[in-house]
């Protein structure tokens, strides 16, 4: 076992043993009746690209959200560019946002994207201690990555709205951006919808599966985080393309998420490579949100209200869905 999977299970075993809150419907319950006392608010943010105009969007943000509590926020963001200067630089500017009370900074393995990146993040902190998260990350795709940030933290109101939304729907434990947010096994997407658009699909794009075709990997990461052969039922199967996303820190915090962690990170591809169609990563996009729903709690969607009268300094002009 090398170092750094040493060091993914030893702080596995310390978040394990130090863990409150018991998987699935347990975690729903104890969520339920004291979510108004658990206010605190993090963002997560994964840095796989030194682009200054996508630096300059997760900014805005991460001050949107700092801006939008009353409560002070705490802001982890990981990098893979192996640059002392450069991770300075972000926590500097990180700390310098009015309303952020705690940086930190990692410098981690470029091991499985983003989400690779966000998993060796949880093992290093307690995302347990938080009622809202935003997962956050580079995404090079201009038009997708700023549909998204607009979508849950284009205005220090749109944050609010959703930090608001946790704590008047407990049962709510993940919020994807509208239209990105899929459901249902059998879901297919077309050339020509929004959908599609976003992610810039071609001419041939016709009724191709949401879910994708890469059963194999799908099933492997589905056994190693339920420790079973059967996939979940069809209605239930969920997916935030893009992967960033609002999260109950509770509905990440299980003993099962946290125990397959250190298998999935192993298995993820080693640096950046465009399209991760069929990897362990992939898998995950689909597999998070998923989870979640397998484990008792609704899932949400938002989006700017389509409406002449509302306005943006007024968290109503987010519309929500629930699912």
């Amino acid at each position: 076992m090398n170092s750094m999977m040493s060091a993914w299970f030893l702080t596995l075993l310390a978040h394990v043993a130090t863990a409150t809150r018991e998987d699935g419907e347990n975690a729903l319950l104890q969520t339920q009746s004291s979510f108004m006392l658990a206010q605190k608010v993090a963002v997560y943010v994964q840095v796989g690209s030194r682009n200054e105009e996508i630096w300059e969007d997760l900014y805005m943000c991460i001050s949107n959200v700092a801006k939008s509590h009353t409560r002070q926020v705490d802001v982890y963001l990981s990098t893979v560019v192996d640059n002392h200067e450069k991770t300075n630089f972000y926590y500097q500017n990180l700390s310098d946002v009015d309303g952020v009370s705690k940086v930190m900074v990692q410098e981690l393995k470029n091991r499985g994207a983003d989400v690779g990146q966000f998993f060796q993040q949880l093992l290093a902190t307690d995302i347990g201690g938080y009622q809202a998260v935003l997962k956050i990350h580079t995404k090079t795709k201009r038009y997708w990555r700023q549909y998204m940030l607009e979508s849950l933290c284009g205005t220090a109101n749109t944050a609010k709205a959703a930090i608001e939304y946790f704590q008047t729907h407990p049962e709510v434990g993940i919020i994807g951006p509208s239209t990105l947010t899929q459901f249902r096994r059998d879901s297919t997407y077309s050339y020509g919808s929004f959908f599609c658009e976003l992610l810039e699909c071609g001419p041939g794009d016709d009724n191709r599966p949401i879910f994708g075709v890469h059963m194999d990997s799908l099933t492997w990461c589905w056994k190693v985080m339920t420790n079973s052969d059967e996939l979940p039922p069809a209605e239930i199967w969920t997916i935030i393309a893009g992967d960033m996303f609002w999260v109950r820190g509770a509905c990440l915090n299980t003993q099962r998420f946290f125990r397959s962690i250190p298998t999935l990170l192993n298995s993820m591809t080693e640096g950046y490579q465009e399209g991760s169609g069929g990897k362990p990563e992939h898998a995950m996009e689909r597999w998070i949100p998923t989870l979640v729903r397998l484990d008792g709690w609704t899932v949400a969607d938002m989006a700017r209200k389509a409406s002449k009268t509302a306005s943006k300094t007024n968290a109503s002009f987010v519309q929500f869905s629930r699912y």
